[in-house]
C-alpha cells in the first residue's frame, strides 16, 4: 500500500516549494540576505511589499491546506488512481488514515521550514501551520487567528502574534477537536513553530525585533 507514502512525499515537496524566495527574486533580491533571513510572508512584506507579502502568506497557506486535503482525500484518490491504471494501486481502504494526515501536515510544515531546494533554510510555517489548522478543525483555526489578530493591533508585532496564536491553538484543539491525534499533532506542530521563532523571542527580549509600529525595527 504505498499511496499514501507517495501522498507523504507530494505533502513535504508541496510545504518546501519556496514561495518567499522565489517572490524575492522576481523583486530582484535574495529574500535570505534581508530582514530576518526567513523565506516568509513577515519577511517578504517588510523588504519587497504588502502584496508580495500577502501573496507569499496566501500561497503558504494553501500549501498546508492542500497537503492536508490530498490526504484526507486518499482513500477517494486511490480509488480514482486505481481505475485509472486498470487496478494496479491496491483498492481497499487505508488503515490510520488519521496518522497520515497528521504525518502530511508535518512533512509539509518541514518542508516549508526545511526545504530542499534552499539547503533546508526557510520560513517559520505559520501560514502553512494555518492552512493545516483550518482543515483539521476551521473553528480552532478561527479562534487562533482572532488572537493573533488582537495581539497584532495592540503589539504591531507579528512574532509576537504568531507565537501566541501557536501558543493558544493547542487549547482550542483540545477543548473543540474529537479526534485526540490531530490534538496531539497540533500541541507538538505549535511546539514546533514557537521553536522556529526562537530568534525572533530574543529579539523580543532585547528589544529589536520588527514591529510594524516603526519602519526603523530590526
Amino acid at each position: 500500500m504505498w499511496f499514501p507514502y507517495l501522498l507523504l512525499a507530494i505533502a513535504y515537496l508541496l510545504g518546501s516549494f519556496p514561495t518567499g524566495y522565489l517572490v524575492g527574486k522576481i523583486a530582484g533580491i535574495d529574500i535570505r540576505q534581508h530582514g530576518s533571513g526567513s523565506t516568509g510572508a513577515t519577511n517578504i512584506w517588510r523588504n519587497v511589499g504588502k502584496v508580495a507579502g500577502i501573496s507569499v502568506f496566501v500561497v503558504d497557506f494553501a500549501k498546508g491546506a492542500i497537503a492536508i486535503y490530498l490526504m484526507q482525500s486518499a482513500n477517494f484518490l486511490q480509488q480514482a488512481v486505481n481505475r485509472l491504471v486498470g487496478g494496479s494501486v491496491a483498492s481497499q481502504n487505508i488503515d490510520n488514515l488519521s496518522i497520515f494526515v497528521i504525518g502530511a501536515g508535518m512533512l509539509a510544515m518541514i518542508g516549508h521550514s526545511r526545504p530542499v531546494w534552499l539547503g533546508f533554510k526557510g520560513g517559520k510555517s505559520v501560514a502553512t501551520g494555518v492552512g493545516i489548522l483550518v482543515m483539521l478543525n476551521w473553528l480552532a483555526a478561527v479562534l487562533a487567528l482572532s488572537v493573533w489578530g488582537v495581539t497584532m493591533v495592540i503589539w504591531r508585532t507579528v512574532s509576537i502574534s504568531s507565537i501566541l496564536a501557536a501558543a493558544i491553538a493547542p487549547v482550542f484543539m483540545w477543548t473543540l477537536q474529537e479526534n485526540i491525534t490531530y490534538s496531539i499533532f497540533v500541541t507538538v506542530g505549535c511546539a514546533f513553530v514557537i521553536w522556529l521563532h526562537r530568534s525572533n523571542i530574543e529579539r523580543i527580549l532585547n528589544g529589536t525585533e520588527f514591529s510594524f509600529k516603526s519602519d526603523n525595527s530590526n
